[in-house]
Order: structure tokens, then C-alpha cells, then sequence
């Protein structure tokens, strides 16, 4: 209303100050006019539009209220209703308790055997040839409720299983794991549930995933040569198999105790030393042995044909300087012949005084080795104390090594001296037999000219 009167008084001035307008200010009039009617109709349509969803909105407030008394009505009786199964519940496990009270020692003892059954199925060769069984034992070791009928049944049947199958051997397929990494399938045999082998090569059973690894370090051959005829044994033959009695225990003991190289390593300097003056005197004594043979053989070749003097023997060395000689005297033949039999006798016992010596010397060395071995086990208490074994492992087995290099290396040594020694001794003795007798025949033939 305020807004028509304003434009009824804009209308009016140009009326005063134009008074020959007259025709245009009535259109203009006539135009607000009509405009004023046409917003005043928008405005009663939209007052009807508010209205209308005033009334809706009631409507739906009301429509959530009276949902919201129905949920709080359920929620009064859910509420009650759990209320009522809580006590019902109560007195129905008071009820179970009582009537299981009589069983409950007896299910003890079947959680207990199920635990124990789990940790024997699972650590069992057996379970590489049948893997269903660890699912089975585990369901039965970790249910904690009381054991059906069905439950004791296959806790029971997974045990007499275990006990039938300890004893049987049976060949199976299975994926084997090499050292280097790499997987193959190979025919497994399977010795109760002691050991695993295919071909000669015994095999450990990784429980955690089920697997199969060839040992890294094989046990001696005859024992895998007791594996590979088992392996290829026809069905009902029997065969000789070396066994390990402790379920694969010593055989991975096996695997940790070092090599004979592995050994030689640990008595460290000292005992690569001994070694090679232990190789140096064998040397010697092989050679020493060949020599004196062919020596001894050369002669005994002279003994049997002493018309004819060979110089490459002492003997015919020393029969060419009586024949030399013969015409001088006794004293003077004498003299060549003990000249000629020392020369010989220097070149047969040469060497044998350093293999002797080695042979003095190799323990020596050894006994250094575990000095030296001591003092490092001394060491490594001063630094690290007697907590870890381990620590002390080292210098111990220095001591040991070496100890035995040095034991090792002597007793062949002195052995080969005293044999050398014996053998010289022989020759010797033959050949100062063989020039007594050269110088009796000439004893006796100036006896018979005088």
C-alpha cells in the first residue's frame, strides 16, 4: 500500500510541472496499477504454498512422534525380553555345570591329550604324507567347549593312527627342497616316523609349513647307500636301512657338526704347519722307502751272480774294490772296502735323520697349537666372561686340532723312521757280511801262498 501511494505521488508531480504530459502519465498509471494487481496476486499464491506445507509439516512431526512411542515401545520389550534370557541363561548354565560336573576331570584329560596329540601330529613324519590330520588335531586342541561324542572319536582315531603308521613304510609323491633353494618332486619313502629318504639322500620334515628339505650335510655312505636300497628295493624285499632311531634329532646334529676341512680350519696357522711338515716327512719316507727297495732288490740280483760285479749296488761296489785291490795286504784292502761301504751306507741312511727330526717336531708344533688355543679361550673370558660357551669354542678347538695334527702327524713319522731305520740296518749288515767273507777268502789264500 505505502509503495501505490509513493508512485501515486511520483504520478502527480510531473502533472503539476508538466501539464502537457497528460497522456503519458495516465499510461504509466494505468501500468503501475496493473502490476500492483499481478504482485498482489503472486503474493496470495505464495501465502497458500505456506501454509500448505505448514500443514504438512505438522502432519510428519506428528507421524515421528507416534513412530518414536512405537520404537520406545519395542525397546521396553526387547530390554525385557533380553532381561529374561540373561536369567535363563544363567540357570541354564548352572544346570549344565551341575550335570557336567561328574565329566569335567574327563575333559580335562581330553584338552590335555589334545594338546599333546597336536604337538606329536604335528612334529610326525607322518604328517608330510597326510597334512589333513594338523587341521584336524588343531580344531580338537583349541575348542573350548565340551567335547562331543564325535570329537573323542577323532582325537582317538588320530592317535591310534599315529601308532599303526609309526610302524608301517610307505612311498608317497612330495616336493623336496634342495640346498641351493630349488624345489623338485621326487618318490618319497617314508620309514615309519623315524626317517624320510628318496634316492640316497635323507630328507628333514619342516612341520611349520610342511616341507621337505634334503639335509645339507648327508650322514656317511654306507648309510646313504642303506637309503638308496631301500629306495629302489622291489615291494616285499628286504633290505638293510640305517635308521635313526631319534626322529631326525641326530641327523640334524649332523648337519651342525663341522667337516673334516671344516676341522683342519679350526687349528688355524699352526695347524696348516704341522700339516705340511707332516707332508714334508712322508715325502721323505716314501721316497727314503723306494730307494733302500730297489737298493735291497739290486742287491739281492748281485748275491745270486757274483762272478759278474754290478756297480749299482753296494754289494758290487764293494766286491769291484776287493778285486781292485786284492793284491795289496789285508789292512790296506780293509781300508778300501770300509771306504766304499761308508760312502754306501751315508747314501742309504740319508734322510732318515729329518724324518726323525719331523717327527720330534710335529707334536712340539702341536703343543704350541694349544698353548696358543688356551690363550685365546683365556681372551675371550677376560672380554665376554664365561656366559656364552660359544665365545671359548674357538680357542678350545684350536687346542684340540692342533694337539691331535701334532699326534697325527709324529706317530706315522716315527713309525716310518724306526722301518727305515731297520732296513738300513739290514743292508748294512749284508754288505759287512758280504766284505768279512771277501776278507776271509783272502786271509785264507795269503795263508795258503805263505
Amino acid at each position: 500500500m505505502f509503495r501505490a501511494i509513493c508512485i501515486a505521488l511520483l504520478a502527480i508531480l510531473p502533472v503539476v510541472t508538466h501539464a502537457q504530459g497528460t497522456q503519458s502519465l495516465k499510461d504509466l498509471m494505468d501500468e503501475v496499477t496493473a502490476n500492483a494487481s499481478a504482485e498482489a496476486k503472486r503474493n496470495k499464491e505464495r501465502e497458500a504454498k505456506f501454509r500448505a506445507a505448514a500443514g504438512e509439516q505438522e502432519s510428519l512431526m506428528a507421524s515421528a512422534e507416534a513412530e518414536v512411542k512405537k520404537q520406545e515401545a519395542l525397546r521396553d520389550s526387547l530390554r525385557k525380553t533380553f532381561d529374561e534370557n540373561e536369567t535363563a541363561l544363567a540357570e541354564l548354565q548352572d544346570l549344565l555345570d551341575r550335570r557336567s560336573g561328574d565329566l569335567g576331570e574327563l575333559f580335562g584329560v581330553f584338552r590335555q591329550t589334545a594338546d599333546d596329540a597336536e604337538s606329536i601330529i604335528f612334529a610326525s613324519l607322518i604328517s608330510a604324507e597326510k597334512p589333513e590330520r594338523k587341521a584336524i588335531v588343531s580344531e580338537l586342541a583349541e575348542s573350548s567347549e565340551i567335547p562331543s561324542i564325535d570329537q573323542i572319536r577323532s582325537l582317538w582315531q588320530l592317535l591310534i593312527q599315529e601308532t599303526a603308521l609309526s610302524g608301517d613304510l610307505s612311498r608317497f609323491k612330495h616336493e623336496v627342497i634342495d640346498p641351493d633353494g630349488t624345489t623338485y618332486d621326487a618318490d618319497i619313502v617314508r620309514v615309519g616316523a623315524f626317517n624320510v629318504v628318496t634316492g640316497d639322500k635323507y630328507l628333514n620334515y619342516l612341520s611349520e609349513d610342511g616341507t621337505l628339505v634334503e639335509l645339507a650335510r648327508q650322514p656317511a655312505g654306507y648309510a646313504r647307500s642303506s637309503a638308496d636300497k631301500l629306495t629302489s628295493a622291489a615291494p616285499g624285499a628286504v633290505v638293510d636301512f640305517t635308521i635313526d632311531p631319534s626322529r631326525g634329532a641326530l641327523l640334524g646334529l649332523l648337519v651342525q657338526s663341522p667337516s673334516l676341512m671344516e676341522r683342519i680350519e679350526q687349528g688355524g696357522t699352526v695347524g696348516y704347519a704341522i700339516i705340511i711338515v707332516g707332508i714334508i716327512g712322508m715325502l721323505i719316507v716314501l721316497e727314503r722307502m723306494l730307494s733302500l727297495m730297489r737298493t735291497r732288490s739290486k742287491m739281492q740280483r748281485q748275491l745270486k751272480n757274483l762272478d759278474q760285479v754290478e756297480e749299482d749296488n753296494p754289494i758290487g761296489r764293494v766286491m769291484q774294490a776287493y778285486f781292485e785291490h786284492r793284491h795289496l795286504d789285508l789292512e790296506t784292502i780293509s781300508r778300501k772296502m770300509q771306504e766304499v761301504i761308508i760312502h754306501d751306507m751315508a747314501g742309504i741312511r740319508r734322510g732318515l735323520s729329518i724324518v726323525k727330526v719331523l717327527a720330534a717336531v710335529a707334536p712340539l708344533m702341536g703343543l704350541l697349537g694349544t698353548v696358543v688355543g688356551m690363550i685365546g679361550t683365556f681372551q675371550a673370558i677376560t672380554l665376554f666372561g664365561t656366559g656364552d660357551p660359544k665365545l671359548m669354542a674357538g680357542g678350545i678347538s684350536q687346542a684340540l686340532i692342533t694337539t691331535v695334527l701334532g699326534l697325527c702327524a709324529a706317530i706315522p713319522l716315527l713309525l716310518s723312521h724306526s722301518m727305515l731305520a731297520a732296513r738300513a740296518t739290514q743292508i748294512g749288515k749284508m754288505i759287512s757280511e758280504q766284505a768279512a767273507g771277501l776278507m776271509a777268502k783272502k786271509a785264507e789264500a795269503d795263508a795258503k801262498g805263505a
